[in-house]
């Protein structure tokens, strides 16, 4: 009886230990490569206006096609239009449909009101390179002259 019962706790704890391992991660498959990938426009009066926004956007892939065949705001930007921008670009989203394993997939998108790149500073203003142009070609017309006296 003694045998049985310490057969019986070996087991126990056994099967308790195996239960108790920790699970192993589950791999969540890659993401399906973007083959055609619009972005939303931003329109100068949302600029002036300085609408800005963070979302996410949740598209539904075709697995056979990779086209997407719906869109929805999984979480709103806070304004519908950066929001009807947003789900407009991606709708058009296209898949390569050999790397699509799932058939939605979350997209965050933010509009953010960014300051314009400043033009490029020229060295010199345009007239002055002109004026040493003509400087540099008097100088060889005259040289030239010299040379033929």
């Amino acid at each position: 009886m003694r045998k049985v019962f310490l057969v019986f706790v070996v087991s126990l704890a056994f099967v308790s230990s195996v239960h108790a391992q920790p699970a192993s991660p589950v791999r969540q498959p890659p993401p399906p490569r973007a083959i055609f990938t619009p972005q939303p426009v931003y329109r100068t009066e949302w600029a002036k206006q300085r609408l800005t926004g963070k979302g996410v956007v949740l598209v539904n892939i075709d697995k056979h096609t990779g086209n997407v065949t719906g869109a929805r705001m999984l979480t709103s930007t806070g304004n519908q239009q950066l929001d009807g921008a947003a789900l407009q670009a991606y709708s058009q989203w296209r898949f390569d449909p050999r790397t699509v394993a799932v058939s939605q997939l979350k997209i965050p998108i933010e509009f953010a009101n960014r300051p314009k790149p400043q033009a490029a500073a020229r060295s010199l203003p345009q007239p002055i390179i002109l004026f040493i142009f003509l400087a540099i070609a008097g100088v060889a017309i005259g040289f030239l002259r010299r040379r033929r006296a």
